[in-house]
């Protein structure tokens, strides 16, 4: 059965809907004896390493800015962000967290749970004009890498599971690059490897331990691939039994570009409260005509802000 619909009648409805959604917004917004606005504007945000801390060079991916005056919550904005109206002026408490992508996806956006917020507790808002921030941020110092990669010490710490028929190399760059060093991980697939599955495997090791009280586990990482690329964990809940493999997200091609992203491992991680260890790992199945899969990795930093128990 199909259903017909009076489609000017809905579109009246839909705009009324809008118009009061909006009135009742404005009055929230300007209720009060102020009704002009202050504004602040958020270019970017500026990373800086942790002394303190041992997480390599500090690349970002940071896509939004959330605003708070003196603890109340303005919003949240994309970045650049050039005028963020805020119903104060005079001095004020101002507060800027970082935000990203979770998984690289627009729709699951949040504050990043390991950089510290730029605070100003004396800021200056101006009545009816724009002050310009470029707020500096860093790793809390709780933060602590569970496991790192970085190639920069010519060895590699992913190595290939008993499915996969090919390896990843040790690629060295012709001049050293300022973000991504010496080198990076590479793995070539053709007409003969056609499946990757490398994985943080060490030597006398089960796995790596992770705090599963629903703290924060991240895996940041940049990768330049010209195919689907998966990245997961490895769950061993007892080390006499096969891992139980756990796809996170599938990463699509970069035409050629390097690219950050913020995986969130939270939720797996505390799914598997009863697990012992963890392994993150990285698939390719080539299945296309293309010549050859190029899959390149760099910077990985697996991070969480306690102690594992």
């Amino acid at each position: 059965m199909k259903l017909k619909l009076n489609t000017g009648k809905n579109f009246i409805i839909t705009a009324l809907l809008i118009i009061l959604l909006v009135m009742e917004y404005s009055c929230e917004k300007f209720e009060g004896g102020q009704t002009i606005p202050s504004y602040i504007s958020v270019d970017s945000f500026h990373l800086v390493a942790n002394p303190l801390l041992e997480l390599g060079v500090p690349t970002q991916n940071i896509s939004d800015v959330w605003v708070y005056v003196d603890d109340q919550m303005i919003g949240a904005f994309e970045l650049p962000a050039e005028r963020i109206p805020v119903l104060s002026e005079g001095l004020h408490k101002l507060t800027l967290i970082a935000g990203i992508k979770y998984n690289g996806m627009s729709g699951t956006r949040g504050p990043y749970p390991f950089y510290e917020p730029a605070i100003d507790t004396t800021f200056m808002l101006i009545l009816d004009s724009i002050v310009k921030v470029n707020p500096t941020i860093t790793y809390y110092n709780t933060t602590y890498a569970a496991w790192y990669e970085d190639y920069e010490d010519g060895t590699i710490s992913l190595e290939p599971s008993e499915e996969s028929d090919t390896i990843m190399e040790l690629y060295t760059f012709d001049t050293v690059h300022p973000v991504y060093g010496d080198a990076c991980g590479t793995a070539f697939l053709d007409s003969v490897q056609n499946l990757l599955e490398v994985a943080t495997y060490q030597e006398g090791v089960s796995g790596i331990e992770l705090p599963k009280t629903s703290a924060p586990v991240f895996l940041e990482m940049e990768y330049n691939v010209n195919y689907s690329l998966v990245v997961g964990l490895f769950v061993i809940i007892n080390e006499d039994d096969p891992p139980i493999r756990h796809p996170i997200v599938v990463l699509n091609p970069t035409d050629g570009e390097w690219k950050k992203i913020y995986i969130n491992l939270t939720p797996a991680v505390s799914y598997y409260f009863n697990a012992d260890y963890f392994n993150v790992f990285f698939r390719v199945d080539r299945t296309s005509i293309i010549d050859t899969a190029i899959i390149k990795l760099d910077n990985l930093k697996l991070i969480a802000n306690e102690d594992p128990k």
